[in-house]
C-alpha cells in the first residue's frame, strides 16, 4: 500500500508558468524518498500541496490513503496530525529548552498525560536528542538544529515526514550523520519523503528512480515531467 500517491499533478503559476503538468509518483508505507531538483523546479511546492497549504489546478493527491481534496476541513485536520514536517529554516522557540519546545507543540494540539509522555520519548530516541532535554536550541550546531526540528515534525504521532532540503545547511559529514539519523526514523516505520538538490550523494547511498523503497524522484527546473 502506498502511503504517498501523487497522480496526474498539475499546478500552474497565476501566471501562467507550467510547474507541474501530470507529475505522478508513489511512495510505499514505510518507504523513503527524495524530490530531487534545481531551485524553482517545485520542490517546495510540492511539499506545501501535500499538506494542504496550496491548492493544485488538477491532479489527486492521496496521504494514507485518504484523497487530500475530497476530505473535510476537520477530517484534513485529524490527517495532518499524523504528517510531520521539517522545514528549510529552524523552526524550534529558542526561549525554550528541548524539552520546553516538545511540551510546548503537544499543548498546541490538546496532547497531554501519557500520550504526551509516549510522544516526547519517542521523538527523543529517534531524533537523537535524548539526555539534551535540558538544553536550549539558541547554543545548537546547525545539525542538532535539525534534529530538534525533526523532534518536532515526530510529535505527536508522525507515520508520514515531509523535509524540505533538510540536508543543505550541513557540512558533507553532517549530512552524512542525519541522513542516517532519517534512515533510523524510517526503520521505527514512518514514511519520508524530503527534496533536495543533490542527487549525486542520494546516489552514493541507494537512492535512485528504480528503487521503490529508496526512491528519487527527478524534478527539472520550470517543469516537472
Amino acid at each position: 500500500m502506498l502511503a504517498i500517491q501523487v497522480a496526474e499533478l498539475r499546478f500552474a503559476t497565476e501566471d501562467g508558468v507550467l510547474v507541474f503538468d501530470g507529475l505522478s509518483f508513489g511512495v510505499p508505507r514505510h518507504g523513503f524518498a527524495w524530490v530531487v531538483g534545481p531551485g524553482g523546479s517545485g520542490k517546495t511546492l510540492l511539499l506545501r500541496i501535500l499538506l494542504g497549504e496550496v491548492t493544485p489546478s488538477g491532479g489527486q493527491i492521496l496521504l494514507l490513503g485518504r484523497n487530500i481534496r475530497r476530505l473535510s476541513k476537520k477530517k484534513f485536520r485529524e490527517l495532518r496530525k499524523k504528517v510531520g514536517y521539517v522545514p528549510t529554516e529552524p523552526s524550534a522557540l529558542f526561549g525554550r529548552t528541548v524539552l520546553g519546545n516538545l511540551r510546548f507543540k503537544l499543548a498546541a494540539l490538546g496532547v497531554g498525560g501519557e500520550a504526551a509522555r509516549e510522544a516526547v520519548e519517542r521523538a527523543l530516541d529517534l531524533s537523537g536528542l535524548r539526555g539534551r532535554e535540558d538544553e536550549h536550541p539558541e547554543n545548537f550546531t546547525a545539525l542538532d538544529l535539525k534534529r530538534l526540528d525533526l523532534a518536532l515534525a515526530l510529535c505527536p504521532d508522525c507515520s508520514v515526514l515531509l523535509a524540505d532540503d533538510p540536508l543543505r545547511p550541513l557540512s558533507l559529514p553532517e549530512r552524512e550523520t542525519f541522513l542516517s539519523v532519517l534512515e533510523e526514523v524510517n526503520r521505527a516505520g514512518v514514511t519520508i519523503l524530503a527534496t533536495s538538490r543533490d542527487s549525486s550523494f542520494l546516489s552514493d547511498h541507494g537512492f535512485s528512480p528504480a528503487n521503490e523503497m529508496r526512491k528519487l524522484v527527478l524534478l527539472r527546473e520550470g517543469l516537472a515531467p
